[in-house]
Formats: structure tokens, C-alpha cells, sequence
């Protein structure tokens, strides 16, 4: 056995803990490939209704096998190519897991988080069925950026169990044992190499006295018992070879048969949990496959790392792809400078994930994976005498920060005076007063007004200042954008931004001013503003007198496919038997003073009026719908409903006279009907006058 001797540091510094607050989402395998999300924790108080939000991943088998090999490098692509899969798989993850109501309390719970350190994110993903094993790792707010790359808001992964082992008491150096395991009968791994790598990875920790490290003389399961036995040790590193048992379902470390001349030795999770238990002190286990295939669900080290958190281990570190020499050097060097801080192990994760991304770069940053029990992230007591160090020595380094600081505002001033003539810059400051919403819970479609108020908090006038508005901050372009011409010092604008919100739910609206930082400002952090809105129930009402956009309609127009797509759904002409139809498009028709939707040919809004016409939800289904219109034929009106397989859910027929007339189809008492499609027709020759569309909430049952 290898044991690298430590230096004393008397001078240690350990930090005080950080306090975060929790944000826990739990993942649900529905089946049919469908799947939920909800939240089971937040630190928004009691008395919250649990949100939960249901998905389809909108990736085929194959396509997301093809974006897995590209994460994984694999799949040879280039690194910016790497980067934009990366991005983009990213912001579709996230807008598929965050979608809804839980976005409004994440984004809520994350303001809440500014007085403590930070959110912790935790994702539970027993019950994930197949999509457990994705790399959760890349999520990405598409308006801030991947959350496990922030501090603020380090992300783990959190098996919900009851077995947690006893916190131990820690004083530095922290002791790894390290085991590298070469089976004969498997392709080689340079043990020694991976040694030096990690040694050189830990030789400034080691020099100052924060860490130990101990190499076991062979990669037995035997020698590790064994070992174990004569000292205490708190996290145990493994490298080595991992595979998958088809036979039971779980993964397996190759660690070597000590009786079959060093031949692989398959060993569970479980297993090596049995060993590593609470008659010892280790606390964390990392361990590093040098060859971990990414398939859609058999990803060996999830299972394992499950089966070592489940039986008392507090933390587990895993990587889910191959990591480079560069990277792996870079993590273990911050990662284990950090948890021998005494800060949370998920804390650590993030800034080791940071010293990759700003070390080597690219997105080998998301290939460790942290499963994580302990409630606050701490592994260890700290003992009263680190603390008092610690104060001790972060009196002397803030001391010492001052005086460099006094050195170099003098010498700042210095070089100013040395400029003659030159007129410092003034101050300028743009803020983001407030921002509300009138009314508060507006229907969709219906218009709403958004108040805002910037104040120029400067000596001197700025202009012009360009602003704009998102619905959504996962919105890919703004909704509204324009300019102030000029505001002066100290002055107000207060601006009315109007805006109809696209379909039910909850939406945490933007403002941004100075859009492109034309404006030098001492801050630019607060040029942003959000709102979370949560649209009332009412129903959706198109009268076909505006357009999305807030565009009037003052002349007869025909209604193309993405007419209507800002709010999900599109309108096309069901012709039916007729030939000279068969190119016929719904039309907006103007009237004088009134508006309806009819059907004509695509240069003649005279021709074929009396086509059907077909509502498709492209969004999302809606659980009924009323169509108003004006029959000018006495004549039977249809109106029908199917779901997204094309099954008929409903149909509803009436002889009607001339007059203001209407057809609904809705579900009953506790029925929700999921209508994605609704054809309206009349007989031949009977034209469709639709004056008004009234869609009902999707998650309502009948009126």
C-alpha cells in the first residue's frame, strides 16, 4: 500500500458552512411515454399546492441516442457542435421538466434563495423509469444558464431514503483511499499512471497538510475489507472498469479476483456498501469509469451509486461519460480542496464543475454526476477548534485583502491625477423600478397591460434606451420592444406595455432595458425584471378582430397555417368531395363594423364559402370549446371534437334558422374531454359565418 505522507498546516483554514435552501422535483414514469414532474419541497412556506407539470420527450429513440453519443464525445462532432447540442438538449430539458406552474416556483423559490446562499436543486429520479439515466446535469434556464454550473444553485441528484449514517466528527488532512482496478482480462488501465495523475491532481492539498491519500495494493474486494479494518478513512475514490449485469439488472464495479491471478470480479452496490459501512467514517465515494457507455436506460454507475446512497453512504460522486486526463486533474484538484474546506459537498461539485468549464473547457464539466443524501450537504462535524482557526485566519486574510486593496485604489488614483485634462465619466445607473399587471390574472387572449417604471438614477440625461418584454423568460424573442427617446436625471418613464398571454398557466414575464448594453452603467444587474403571472380559467375567446401581436384587422384577409401559432392552434378549410375546393383556406372576412371566419379560395373569398372549417390545438388538447356564428341559411350545423389519435370524442348537430346561433361540445360533471381537433360544417352551399371561438381550459372538467 502507498500512504503520501502530509505536511502540518497549522494555519488551516476552514470555512463556515453554507446554508441553501431546497428545491426538490420529483420525476414520474407514466407510462406510454409519458412522464411528470412535481414538487414535493420548496421554501415558499406551508400551505403550498403541490405543482406538477406532464411530458413527452420530443426526441425519437434514435435521435436521442444520436444527441447521448454526441454529449458523451462518442460521436466525433466538433467542439462547437458539442456545445450546441449541449445547449440545446439543455433548454429543452428544462422547459420540459420546468414547465407550467413549477417554473413560477422555481423562479419564486430562487428570489426567496437571494437572503441564503443559494437553491439547492434536487431532483428525484427513482421513479423516472427509462429517462433516470439522462444527463440531468446539462439542465439550462434558457434566461440565466446551466443550472449546475452556478453557484447559487448546485444540483444533485437525491435518492429519498431512510438509512443515513451518523455525521462524524472531522479535523484535516482528509484521508482518500484510492483503489485502481486493472483486471487481466479486460482492457488495461495504467494503474500507476492513474496514481500520478491524481497525485499530481492533489499535490498542493497534500504539501499543505489538507489531504491524504492512500493507493490499496491490489483492487480486491478481500484486501479492501481488510483495509478498512486498521485505519479510518473519509471517502473512498475508485478507479476502474464498470458494466451492466443483463441478468440482474444492475451495474457492477470489475474490481479484481484476489484467488483468480487479478481476473474480474464482478461487485454490486451493494456489496461495496457492506464494506464501506458506518464502522467507518467514509462519508464519500467517487468513482471514475475509464470506459462508461451512455445507453437510453442501462447507465451502470446511476444503479450502483443508487444502491451506495441507499445504505448510508452520504454522498457519491460518479461520471457518466469519459472524462479526459485535463479534467479529471482539474476536478479532483478543486473538488477535494473544497469538501477539505468543510463547505457542502454539493457545493464543492459546483465549484469543480466551474474549474473544468474554466480550466479545460467544452462540456466535460457535466460528466460528474452527484448523488447526495445528507439533508444539508455536510459530511463532517467541525470541530470547535478549526472554527476558531478559522476566524483567526480569515481575519488575517481579509487584513491582508485590505491593505492590497488601499495599495491599489491609491494607485488608481495615482493614475487618474496623471491624465491631465481627462474628465472622469459620470455615474449613470438605469433601474427597473417595478413592474405589475392589470388585471392580475388575465384570460388568455384577453388584453392585459403591463405598467413598468425605469428611473434614471444620474447627474446627467440618457437617451435613447431601448426596452423590450418577454412573455416568458424561455421565450426565444420578445413579445413587444421599444425605445425611450431621452430621460433625465432622476426622472421617471412610466410605460404601458400592452400584451394578450398565449394560453393558460403560469409565466414568469421579463423587462429588460438597454437590450444591448449601449449605455455604460455602474450596474447592469438590475436592468431585468420579472414577473410571475398565473392566467385565471376563464375561457380563451377570439373574436378575429385582432391577431396575435395585438395586429387589428381592417380588411379581408386569408388566414395562413401560422396565423394563429403565437397562441397554439391554426385554422384550416375542410372542402370535402369537392374538386373545385380542394384549394380552399379560411378567410377573416370584414364587414363593416363586423368580423367573422369563413372559408373561399386563396384569391376569392366569394368562392367555396360553404367548406368546412377545422380548429387544430397544436399546443395542447382543451377540454371543450363553443363556436359562435350567424347562420344566414336555415340549415343543419355540425360541430365535432377528436383527440390527438383522431378519435371522434363527440358530435353535436341542430337545424337552425336564420340568426346569431352557437354549438358546444364540453365534458360533464368531473369528465375532462382532451379535444386537439374540432371540425364545424354546414350542408352544401350553407356558408360559415364563425363571429366568435371560445376554447376551454385544458385542465377544467365540464361547465
Amino acid at each position: 500500500m502507498y500512504v503520501l505522507p502530509v505536511a502540518a498546516d497549522k494555519g488551516r483554514c476552514m470555512s463556515a458552512q453554507r446554508k441553501y435552501l431546497d428545491f426538490e422535483l420529483k420525476i414520474d414514469d407514466l407510462g406510454g411515454g409519458r412522464y411528470r414532474s412535481s414538487v414535493i419541497d420548496m421554501p415558499l412556506g406551508e400551505g403550498q399546492a403541490q405543482a406538477f407539470h406532464e411530458f413527452s420527450l420530443p426526441f425519437s429513440d434514435e435521435e436521442l441516442r444520436r444527441i447521448l453519443a454526441i454529449l458523451s464525445g462518442q460521436l466525433n462532432v466538433s467542439t462547437a457542435e458539442r456545445e450546441r447540442q449541449a445547449r440545446s438538449f439543455g433548454e429543452a430539458l428544462f422547459r420540459l421538466v420546468f414547465g407550467g406552474t413549477i417554473y413560477t416556483l422555481y423562479f419564486s423559490s430562487r428570489d426567496r434563495a437571494q437572503n441564503a446562499d443559494g437553491l439547492r436543486v434536487k431532483l428525484f429520479l427513482e421513479n423516472a423509469g427509462a429517462i433516470a439515466s439522462l444527463p440531468w446535469e446539462f439542465l439550462r434556464d434558457p434566461g440565466v444558464d446551466y443550472i449546475a454550473l452556478s453557484r447559487s444553485t448546485p444540483l444533485v441528484r437525491h435518492p429519498r431514503r431512510l438509512v443515513i449514517r451518523p455525521r462524524p466528527a472531522f479535523q484535516p488532512p482528509l484521508r482518500v483511499l484510492v483503489m485502481v482496478s486493472s483486471p487481466k482480462d479486460m482492457d488495461p488501465i495504467d494503474v500507476q499512471g492513474e496514481w500520478h495523475n491524481l497525485l499530481a491532481a492533489t499535490e498542493t492539498l497534500r504539501t499543505r497538510g489538507l489531504l491524504e491519500l492512500e493507493l490499496l495494493e491490489d483492487a480486491s474486494l478481500r484486501t479492501l475489507q481488510r483495509t478498512l479494518r486498521t485505519r479510518e478513512y473519509h471517502v473512498f475514490h475508485y478507479i476502474g472498469h464498470s458494466t451492466f449485469d443483463t441478468t440482474t439488472g444492475q451495474g457492477v464495479l470489475a474490481l479484481e479476483d484476489p484467488y483468480g491471478e487479478g481476473s474480474s470480479f464482478p461487485v454490486r452496490g451493494e456489496d461495496l456498501a457492506r464494506e464501506l459501512s458506518e464502522e467507518n467514517a467514509i462519508r464519500l465515494v467517487v468513482l471514475n469509469s475509464c470506459q462508461s457507455a451512455v445507453e437510453l436506460v442501462n447507465d451502470p454507475f446511476a444503479g450502483i451509486s443508487s444502491s451506495l446512497v441507499a445504505r448510508g453512504i452520504a454522498a457519491v460522486v460518479a461520471m457518466q461519460f469519459p472524462i479526459s486526463e485535463s479534467a479529471a486533474r482539474a476536478f479532483s484538484e478543486e473538488f477535494y480542496r473544497v469538501v477539505a474546506e468543510g463547505l457542502p459537498v454539493d457545493a464543492a461539485m459546483s465549484e469543480a464543475r466551474r474549474a473544468i468549464s474554466n480550466l479545460v473547457g467544452g462540456i466535460e464539466w457535466a460528466t460528474p454526476v452527484l448523488f447526495m443524501r445528507a439533508a444539508d450537504g455536510m459530511l463532517f462535524e467541525l470541530g470547535p477548534a478549526a472554527t476558531a482557526t478559522t476566524t483567526r485566519k480569515r481575519g488575517l486574510m481579509m487584513a491582508g485583502g485590505g491593505v492590497i486593496l488601499v495599495a491599489l485604489v491609491l494607485l488608481g488614483l495615482l493614475i487618474w491625477r496623471s491624465r491631465a485634462g481627462n474628465t472622469p465619466a459620470p455615474d449613470i445607473d438605469l433601474l427597473v423600478d417595478d413592474i405589475e399587471i392589470f388585471p392580475a390574472r388575465p384570460a388568455p387572449g384577453e388584453e392585459a397591460a403591463i405598467i413598468v417604471r425605469i428611473t434614471n438614477h444620474s447627474p446627467v440625461s440618457v437617451g435613447p434606451i431601448g426596452y423590450d418584454f418577454r412573455q416568458d423568460v424561455l421565450d426565444a424573442a420578445p413579445s413587444f420592444a421599444q425605445e425611450i427617446k431621452r430621460l433625465a436625471p432622476g426622472d421617471t418613464a412610466t410605460i404601458f406595455i400592452p400584451h394578450a398571454f398565449n394560453w393558460w398557466g403560469a409565466f414568469v414575464s421579463e423587462v429588460r432595458i438597454d437590450i444591448q448594453s449601449d449605455i455604460a452603467e455602474t450596474d447592469e444587474l438590475n436592468n431585468i425584471v420579472r414577473l410571475p403571472v398565473v392566467t385565471s380559467n376563464a375561457p380563451f375567446e377570439i373574436d378575429f378582430k385582432e391577431l396575435p401581436g395585438g395586429m387589428l384587422v381592417q380588411q379581408s384577409t386569408p388566414v395562413a397555417a401560422d396565423t394563429f401559432a403565437a397562441w397554439g392552434f391554426r385554422f384550416e378549410a375542410a372542402p370535402g368531395d369537392n374538386a373545385a375546393c380542394a384549394s380552399a383556406v379560411p378567410w377573416i372576412i370584414v364587414d363593416g363594423e363586423d368580423h367573422y371566419l369563413g372559408t373561399g379560395l386563396p384569391n376569392d373569398p366569394s368562392a367555396c364559402t360553404d367548406a368546412g372549417l377545422v380548429v387544430v390545438l397544436e399546443r395542447n388538447p382543451v377540454s371543450g370549446l363553443v363556436v359562435q356564428f350567424e347562420a344566414r341559411l336555415e340549415a343543419e350545423y355540425t360541430l365535432s371534437a377528436f383527440d390527438e389519435d383522431g378519435e371522434e370524442l363527440d358530435r353535436i348537430s341542430d337545424f337552425f334558422g336564420v340568426g346569431d346561433r352557437e354549438l358546444e361540445i364540453s365534458g360533464g360533471f368531473a369528465i375532462r374531454l382532451e379535444v386537439a381537433r374540432s371540425v364545424f360544417e354546414s350542408g352544401p352551399g350553407v356558408p360559415l359565418h364563425i363571429t366568435s371561438l371560445s376554447l376551454f381550459d385544458p385542465s377544467e372538467t365540464g361547465r
